[in-house]
């Protein structure tokens, strides 16, 4: 009997939410675990710092405040009260089951929230926080779009997004997919970037039916970076997709730029291809261009192919011309050297 208690026990504190942020320190905290709506804290939080705890979506890795250069910088942790030059994460930076989110209350009012992986060490400043731990997933959605919509850019509305983004219940897909449809809307571009770098498959098909629903123009060329960074096969086919057929020109351009970006060995075939059946000027340019991104060994000696291809555009032609000049492949440069002074 008593080894069950224990293990009902044990159970009981592995499922409860942290007594604090686990990283905070230098700071009076007081607990306030039985509030499970942010937006109901913020009301009975007087001036001052309330933090958080938001399940995060599969692949999470944990954000965190760094110092010196983008090369040689080095995790420091962050701090309430000062802000940081250098904020993110790395491929190194460990995987996280949860993220908190610390929120600054001035007068009722959100006026600052910071969004940190569990692992991030918090300097609390000596002042004194209210943690509300585990939040209700509908409320705290809710409280994140809210503040999305209304908040400063900066400070309140842009991390906002972000939470919501890396926000382990799927009820962030449809708020992301509801932002990025809205006509006119501020945050569509960047509703559209996280369904692709965060929300995994159901970002993909979400961007996928954007494509369908979304008029040609700006909004709509950003789902080509987003498919960019999602990652999966079916992304990666889709962008070949629009390179090859979208209606909107310019976004075919695009679509074979982010393809030479980040998949470069399905781009140096399909760009090939491209460049013989494009009827676009512009983006036929585009392609060009693109295929200037490749790595140099490659680029190289196919600008100079190009340039050399008597059946090309002679607007391609010239291009790659142009770009080979601008080439970082030595033996291409030499190449179209010889070329020109045949």
């Amino acid at each position: 009997m008593r080894t069950l208690i224990n293990g009902m026990v044990l159970a009981l504190f592995a499922s409860t939410a942290f007594a604090q942020p686990p990283e905070l320190s230098n700071a009076n905290v007081i607990e306030q675990l039985s509030i499970t709506d942010p937006a109901k804290a913020v009301r009975k939080t007087e001036d001052g710092w309330m933090a958080m705890e938001l399940p995060a979506i599969e692949g999470t890795r944990s954000s965190c405040c760094w110092s010196g250069n983008w090369k040689y910088r080095k995790e420091t942790g962050c701090s309430l009260d000062e802000e940081s030059h250098s904020y993110g994460t790395t491929s190194q930076s460990p995987l996280e089951d949860t993220i908190i989110a610390y929120v600054k209350v001035d007068s009722g009012e959100v006026s600052r929230l910071k969004v940190t992986g569990e692992h991030c060490p918090m300097d609390g400043g000596g002042q004194s926080l209210t943690w509300i731990g585990e939040t209700d997933s509908k409320d705290a959605l809710d409280f994140l779009e809210s503040l999305a919509r209304s908040g400063s850019k900066k400070n309140v509305s842009h991390p906002a997004l972000w939470a919501m983004a890396l926000h382990a219940d799927d009820g962030a897909n449809t708020r992301l997919h509801t932002l990025a449809g809205e006509k006119g809307g501020d945050l569509a571009e960047e509703a559209i970037f996280w369904l692709g770098d965060a929300r995994g498959q159901a970002g993909y098909e979400m961007l996928k039916d954007l494509l369908h629903e979304l008029p040609a123009g700006d909004t709509r060329r950003h789902i080509n970076f987003a498919l960019s960074q999602n990652g999966s096969d079916e992304a990666v086919a889709l962008l070949s997709d629009i390179a090859r057929n979208d209606r909107d020109p310019e976004q075919r351009g695009m679509a074979l730029f982010w393809l030479a970006e980040e998949n470069p060995e399905v781009a140096q075939k399909l760009l090939v291809e491209v460049i013989e059946t494009e009827q676009d000027e512009e983006a036929l340019e585009k392609a060009v261009f693109a295929m200037s991104q490749l790595p140099p060994e490659t680029s190289g000696p196919m600008l100079l192919a190009l340039a050399q291809d008597k059946n090309a555009p002679r607007e391609a032609r010239r291009q790659a011309l142009f770009w080979l000049a601008n080439s970082e492949d030595d033996e291409s440069v030499e190449a179209l050297t010889a070329l020109l002074t045949q």
